[in-house]
């Protein structure tokens, strides 16, 4: 990729699209499951965010179809998961997650998605680099046939697929899998912060893969004292984005120079492992999270923003 001038960088930094991952954003109890998509734009806006990550759209295609037109009257940039992306060859073939991935791209476009994101991990030692019944190469390698064949798919369909570093690999070795699948509609959606469960510094996942990302998880985390004697003596939980040990600031500058989508880029802000205090209304501590989150990534996206 050509190497971005100091005002392209700031003027990438600047377009930066923020928001929050609406599967851990509080919906009201009285919310029902078909609505809770529209309730999410809706509150999107009124916190001034420009994308929101949806877990579940609506199942009636009229209700889809309405909260597509609702998120762009309110100019919110839909994102979501695409299922099936890591069953279309291999010894996890599946015959049906082909139609399965087919589907969620359709839907995709139609609901003006750029990209769609996965994750290999499910936080499953299974499926990580921490399975001892198959050499950590031999597990990546597996990965690239049903990765090339969701490219094509992908490529078809006009839109992009984004493969989180779910707990699973290091950041370096999520850019190989990348590097082996060796197409513009696979890239990485980058997580700030799952670093650490794979025992790798997290800065370190930035730098290796900002170079892929195509949409992010923005994600803080803290290390603490462990208060448990004979275990591991540090552990990270998450926190509100600036109180931890990611190096957001660097993050921002590394995607604005580095992603090959660096404008619009999706920057969503999720929670990572919460402590939350049990004294206190654990529903206010999660809205005061993505409040004070959004604060300082907007701060921060201003500041790099900022042409001198």
């Amino acid at each position: 990729m050509k190497q971005r001038s100091d005002y392209e960088m700031k003027s990438a930094a600047s377009s930066m699209k923020i928001g929050v991952q609406g599967g851990f954003y509080p919906v009201p109890a009285d919310v029902e499951e078909e609505g809770a998509a529209e309730w999410l734009v809706r509150r999107s806006a009124e916190l001034g965010c420009t994308v929101l990550q949806v877990r579940q759209l609506p199942k009636e295609p009229s209700r889809r179809k309405e909260l597509g037109e609702l998120a762009a009257s309110l100019g919110i940039e839909l994102e979501t998961s695409a299922p099936g992306v890591f069953q279309l060859a291999g010894p996890e073939a599946d015959p049906s997650a082909k139609s399965k991935l087919q589907e969620a791209l359709r839907e995709a476009k139609l609901l003006g998605m750029p990209v769609v994101r996965t994750g290999y991990g499910r936080l499953k030692v299974d499926s990580s680099r921490f399975n001892r019944s198959v050499a950590v190469r031999d597990h990546m390698n597996a990965l690239v046939p049903s990765l090339k064949e969701a490219a094509r798919m992908a490529e078809a369909a006009g839109l992009s697929i984004a493969v989180e570093n779910h707990c699973d690999f290091t950041g370096r070795e999520l850019a190989q899998i990348l590097d082996a699948v060796d197409s513009p509609f696979v890239g990485a959606a980058l997580d700030t912060a799952n670093g650490f469960t794979v025992y790798c510094d997290p800065n370190d996942d930035i730098e290796a893969l900002a170079p892929y990302a195509l949409t992010t998880h923005i994600k803080d985390m803290a290390v603490i004292q462990s208060p448990v004697r004979g275990v591991i003596p540090f552990l990270p939980y998450g926190c509100t984005l600036g109180e931890g040990h990611v190096d957001l600031p660097r993050a921002l500058e590394l995607l604005a120079e580095r992603s090959p989508r660096a404008e619009g880029l999706h920057l969503i802000i999720e929670p990572g492992w919460m402590k939350w205090d049990a004294e206190r209304d654990i529903r206010q501590q999660e809205l005061d999270f993505f409040e004070q989150s959004i604060r300082y990534l907007n701060r921060l996206r201003q500041t790099k923003g900022q042409v001198g």
